[in-house]
């Protein structure tokens, strides 16, 4: 039996989303006698929601009136119960349906591709960022890849780290993202108090059998306390990041979440199809016995059914009996065309182009290239994400390096981050456009029209879109340097100054001779 989710505009349609609400909110903090207290229908209910999630509502179903006793008060995050199902049935869409998966898929295929690297400007910061980098457990080149295809699916990403006291050695764990159960926030001191600016301080996880209370991890960011022994550098127990969230709200949301009821149309729509496909191979004789009355319709039905015919066989009969073959006709083109819409639909609303897809449709090179630059900036957008989940980790890393002794306080702990380029360009117009803006930036200077450092950051610029990243300013200044000493090696190399230096030796030795 093929499993479905429950269509959401199906269940509002039924009226019982309160109810069922009303029903299912609990206290968090359950004690252990409530735990194995569970009634037989209630872990029926469990086993069923772990098989098939459905998703049951969109927004905020409580009554505005009641207070929450299981989350934050904040009212831009979906409610405990609605978050939980989230992330059920977008991680049952991701592995389930070939349209999420593809769509996990592609994020990641663009966004990590062939890997990232860390370069450090001193060679003792790469030996240890390489260390924490190629170390069994992080196996960073392997699990950035599953980081991506994790804040897609849930949208939030919880990383323990564990520190080594001896040597400074960061490892990290992972926490799946049904164990949390909120996100702790702090406020701003201000002159006049408080503020409403908060930022992520802490994460608190589900209490488990056995615990007396729950976990609750630091989120690493800079110690700021003067008198503490790690002032001025990256402390906690975990890292947490959040995509898909509004600046109020604390959880993120995955990218399926929005897509949720048409990619279980879409796959519905695909699957009734293809079984009715089935029907369409099949056949059917029509007999036709011309003048016959209902007795001997019988009696040839029954002698038809004995001996049906066969492939390859005889029929022989006169001009009063009529034999022919009848298939269904389903209107394939129409269910195609409905697919299609309901497909565009989707895929306009993650920002994909249907050419990802295995879908040409109308694209050609043109409109294809054409179709690249939205979507390249949407992919070149959670490729920053995963820079700074990468920059915040290094510099943790480095940070427990100096803390133990590993790296001295001094050291130039600078480092560059070298992402795959996201969309493969087209070389030879990128060349064209590139020879044509140099000529006319050397055209202008030349005319006294523009400051060289100001056409050296034009052209800097353009390298840019090829994934050239330079510092304008130095660039400048070391490539003016490098000129004039390729200028005067010219020189020499034409009439090598040692010649004269040889010449005026001689000459200042013949006149103090004379």
């Amino acid at each position: 039996m093929r499993l479905t989710l429950l269509n959401l505009r199906e269940t509002m349609r039924a009226g019982d989303v309160h109810q069922v609400f009303a029903t299912s909110l609990t206290t968090l903090n359950l004690t252990l006698d409530e735990s194995l207290t569970t009634k037989p229908e209630d872990k029926v209910a469990n086993t069923q929601q772990a098989l098939n999630p459905q998703l049951l509502a969109l927004g905020d179903s409580e009554d505005a009136r009641s207070t929450r006793i299981t989350s934050s008060k904040t009212r831009r995050d979906l409610n405990p119960l609605m978050h939980e199902k989230m992330q059920q049935v977008c991680y049952y869409l991701s592995s389930t349906t070939p349209f999420g998966k593809r769509i996990v898929e592609i994020i990641t295929s663009f966004v990590v591709g062939e890997g990232f690297d860390v370069i450090a400007k001193d060679q003792r910061v790469q030996d240890v960022v390489k260390r924490f980098w190629t170390d069994g457990i992080n196996d960073i080149e392997k699990n950035l890849s599953e980081y991506s295809d994790e804040l897609s699916r849930f949208g939030e990403l919880c990383l323990p780290v564990a520190v080594n006291p001896v040597d400074g050695m960061v490892r990290l764990g992972y926490i799946d993202p049904q164990d949390i159960d909120c996100i702790e926030y702090g406020r701003l001191q201000t002159q006049d108090g408080d503020t409403d600016i908060s930022f992520p301080v802490a994460v608190r996880l589900k209490q488990r059998m056995f615990e007396k209370e729950p976990r609750r991890l630091r989120i690493v960011r800079l110690d700021e306390d003067s008198s503490s022994e790690s002032f001025g550098q990256l402390v906690g127990d975990c890292f947490y990041f959040a995509v898909n969230k509004s600046k109020s709200a604390s959880r993120g949301i995955s990218d399926l979440f929005c897509l949720a009821d048409w990619i279980d149309v879409l796959d519905q729509m695909i699957f009734d199809f293809a079984d009715k496909v089935r029907l369409l191979n099949s056949f059917i004789w029509d007999v036709t016995l011309n003048g016959a009355d209902q007795k001997a319709v019988d009696e040839y039905t029954r002698k038809l059914t004995k001996n049906p015919p066969r492939q390859g066989g005889v029929q022989v009969h006169n001009e009063g009996v009529k034999f022919e073959t009848r298939t269904p006709d389903f209107k394939g083109a129409d269910m195609a065309e409905s697919a299609q819409m309901v497909k565009k639909y989707g895929l306009g609303g993650i920002g994909l182009p249907p050419m990802f897809f295995a879908d040409p449709v109308d694209a050609n090179r043109s409109t294809a290239a054409e179709m690249e630059g939205p979507t390249g900036k949407k992919l070149t957008e959670r490729q920053n994400v995963i820079k700074r989940i990468v920059r915040a980790l290094v510099n943790f890393v480095i940070d427990q390096a100096i803390a133990h002794g590993v790296l001295p306080e001094d050291v130039d702990r600078g480092f560059d981050i070298q992402a795959p380029d996201l969309l493969i360009r087209d070389m030879q117009k990128s060349g064209a456009t590139l020879a044509q803006t140099g000529s006319a930036l050397a055209l202008a200077e030349d005319r006294g029209w523009i400051q060289g450092e100001t056409a050296a950051r034009a052209f800097h610029i353009m390298l840019s879109q090829l994934g050239v990243k330079v510092e304008s300013k130095d660039e400048y200044a070391a490539a003016q340097l490098e000129s004039s000493n390729k200028q005067a090696q010219q020189i020499d190399e034409l009439n090598p100054q040692v010649n004269l230096k040889n010449a005026l030796d001689l000459a200042a030795g013949a006149g103090g001779v004379q």
